[in-house]
């Protein structure tokens, strides 16, 4: 199942193989502002100008509905227990009325907690998997909070300088703290367990890093951290320099990935089931490259125009795509085979991502990033289109989660299910060569 919303609609569908539109009961007849599954899939809940409401995913019956007006985004919590809402901060003479994050339960609509949250980046709370903590980032500090009780805070990790966090998922949840270089010092990331602030289990320093994006092995046993400057003082890149570090939460082992060839990294992907990772990096065309757990190079993908890499839920095929101002083309290729299944032809998408089943690619061509060709497309991974829609001024589209369990991995890779209809697409009318530019001037001459 997945779900859109475009600037006049807003719908849920039922994906391939059976594709086929689902009903809503209580569909909103104006603009949705948001829309969100919860990470377990239980719940969606969507904005509109006067209020949010959480239907029951499966059956689309009204959960809860929360009277507030202005909520621009919303956010659950793992397990779908709370839902975060966001709107513009406002400055009020009553300490509470400049609150705009607020935390709900979701099945009540009560209101649990509010924070002061001024930015939009990275705006909602974090939290473990177990729901046992959330946390936010305030100046020099991060605050754990119960959920049950978010007027203060249970447990509060300090450090001067702290500009970015992350809590890992898993079972046994850290934390990675960030604090960027100043004075000299270089900049640092600190990994502790959550409640062990005394002591970090992981530390490593690097020059060269203004900001840092972490990502979490699934398990959250191990963490890539992608470092990058504002800009590049060798002039060489316009979009400033970066470099790739690896971290055990265990703290036995940190490193950087070497990657031998120079220029930006422009996407980092972990195996969901095995502990490698892949990144796509360095000047135009870039390389793509497998890594294992200790950051040596296990299989090289080639050099080619792309810069997106994502595997799907069950490790086992991986799409290497270029987006944004390059072609759209995706390569999907058999991890455990190592080799190219084929290649799909997603021109114009922002949006791309695998179905929970694995066996379903997805892109979307958004707006407002381009306002023409919205809509949707979806592959089977042996590269056969097999849905495709057409929506003015897409916004936004996401599939429901679902546990990879649901959808056991076979052996071999399965062809696409008997009696699915190939979605060919619409042939586009042919544009006849406008010929060399001429002055007005020039013109009928």
């Amino acid at each position: 199942q997945f779900a859109f919303r475009s600037l006049k609609d807003v719908g849920v569908c039922n994906a391939p193989p059976k594709a086929s539109n689902v009903q809503l009961s209580d569909k909103p007849t104006e603009e949705v502002k948001a829309l969100k599954y919860s990470p377990n899939g239980k719940y969606l809940a969507w904005a509109i100008s006067s209020q949010a409401r959480v239907v029951d995913a499966q059956t689309q019956a009204v959960v809860s509905t929360i009277a507030h007006p202005g909520i621009l985004d919303v956010q659950f919590s793992p397990s779908g227990t709370y839902l975060m809402t966001w709107e513009r901060y406002s400055k009020s003479e009553h300490a509470e009325g400049s609150h705009n994050l607020k935390v709900w339960e979701s099945a009540t609509g009560e209101l649990k907690g509010t924070f002061v949250q001024k930015a939009y980046t990275d705006w909602a709370l974090q939290w473990t998997d177990d729901e046992k903590f959330c946390a936010k980032l305030f100046s020099g500090e991060v605050r754990f909070y119960a959920p049950t009780a978010l007027q203060k805070a249970a447990l509060t990790l300090k450090l001067d300088g702290i500009t970015a966090f992350s809590v890992s998922p898993g079972l046994s949840p850290s934390v990675a703290v960030f604090v960027p270089e100043r004075g000299g010092k270089p900049a640092l990331v600190r990994m502790y367990t959550v409640g062990g602030f005394a002591r970090p289990v992981a530390n490593k320093t690097f020059f060269k890093a203004d900001k840092v994006e972490f990502y979490w092995h699934k398990l959250g046993t191990n963490l890539l951290v992608l470092t990058q400057t504002e800009v590049d003082k060798t002039g060489r890149s316009y979009y400033g320099e970066s470099s790739l570090y690896f971290m055990a939460a265990a703290g036995n082992f940190d490193c950087r990935v070497v990657l031998d060839r120079e220029g930006p990294i422009h996407d980092v992907a972990w195996n969901p089931v095995e502990k490698e990772f892949v990144v796509t990096y360095g000047f135009m065309p870039a390389k793509t490259a497998l890594f294992d757990h200790r950051a040596e190079l296990v299989f090289d993908f080639g050099i080619a125009p792309r810069n997106f890499v994502r595997f799907n839920p069950h490790g086992r095929v991986l799409a290497v795509a270029g987006f944004g101002n390059l072609s759209g083309q995706v390569d999907l290729w058999d991890r455990k085979k190592l080799k190219k299944i084929g290649a799909i032809d997603a021109h114009g998408a922002s949006f791309c991502e695998w179905g929970p089943d694995g066996r379903y690619l997805m892109a979307a061509t958004l707006s407002p990033r381009l306002r023409v060709d919205n809509g949707i497309r979806v592959w089977h991974y042996s590269t056969s289109l097999v849905y495709h829609q057409e929506i003015s001024e897409l916004y936004q589209v996401d599939w429901r989660p679902a546990p990879v369990a649901r959808y056991p991995q076979r052996s071999a890779l399965s062809p696409v299910p008997a009696g699915i209809t190939i979605a060919e697409p619409s042939p586009k009318a042919s544009v006849k060569p406008a010929g060399a530019y001429r002055p007005p001037h020039a013109r009928n001459r």
